[in-house]
């Protein structure tokens, strides 16, 4: 998941009902993706030999990465503590805040 600080910061800060509020949709949204893994896998299987480009880069394991995605092997709580988490993580990792440093910077020097 990719999250920026400054996003966070658009919808008002880690502390703000906005935040809150789009944290609570994503849980919905993982809840219920979970909840129709089955389908989404099923569906994913039967296009793994369709020449899409994403998925014809390493069929075999098309169908693996997205269900290790769900988390399948973690009981509904843990999911959302999993997920909490990862969401949490993406806020604070460092490698996009360098990425927009330099981005800024490429920016400066151009102008």
């Amino acid at each position: 998941m990719k999250l920026c600080k400054e996003m966070v910061e658009a919808m008002g800060g880690m502390d703000s009902l906005m935040y809150q509020r789009f944290r609570s949709h994503c849980f919905v949204a993982f809840s219920i993706l979970r909840k129709s893994s089955n389908l989404i896998l099923n569906l994913l299987s039967l296009m793994v030999h369709s020449n899409i480009p994403d998925i014809a880069v390493a069929p075999d394991q098309a169908v693996a990465t997205v269900q290790d995605k769900f988390r399948l092997d973690l009981s509904e709580e843990d999911a959302m503590r999993f997920f909490q988490t990862l969401i949490t993580d993406s806020v604070r990792a460092l490698f996009p805040q360098v990425i927009e440093t330099i981005h800024k910077w490429a920016q400066y020097w151009r102008n």
